[in-house]
């Protein structure tokens, strides 16, 4: 288990991840939930799928020791 979760939302790496959660109505609350709760799906590499609710999450992940490092790459609606 990870002691913590870091989310890098620097707007000029993840302004794409932003946009999409902006015209989907999803918060940054429900993202972190997206990524802690939802069903997980291996893509590539360091790159994962969260799928929770109505909505999925694309990102990149790096762990170390103490947390884990996420880099938000999109939102997808579940159609």
């Amino acid at each position: 288990m990870y002691s913590m979760l870091k989310i890098d939302w620097s707007e000029k790496r993840q302004r794409h991840a932003l946009d999409r959660m902006l015209l989907r109505g999803i918060s940054r609350k429900e993202f972190h939930e997206a990524i802690l709760m939802g069903q997980k799906r291996k893509q590539r590499g360091n790159i994962h799928e969260s799928i929770y609710r109505y909505f999925s999450v694309v990102y990149e992940e790096f762990e170390t020791k103490k947390f884990r490092k996420i880099y938000p790459i999109t939102v997808k609606v579940i159609a």
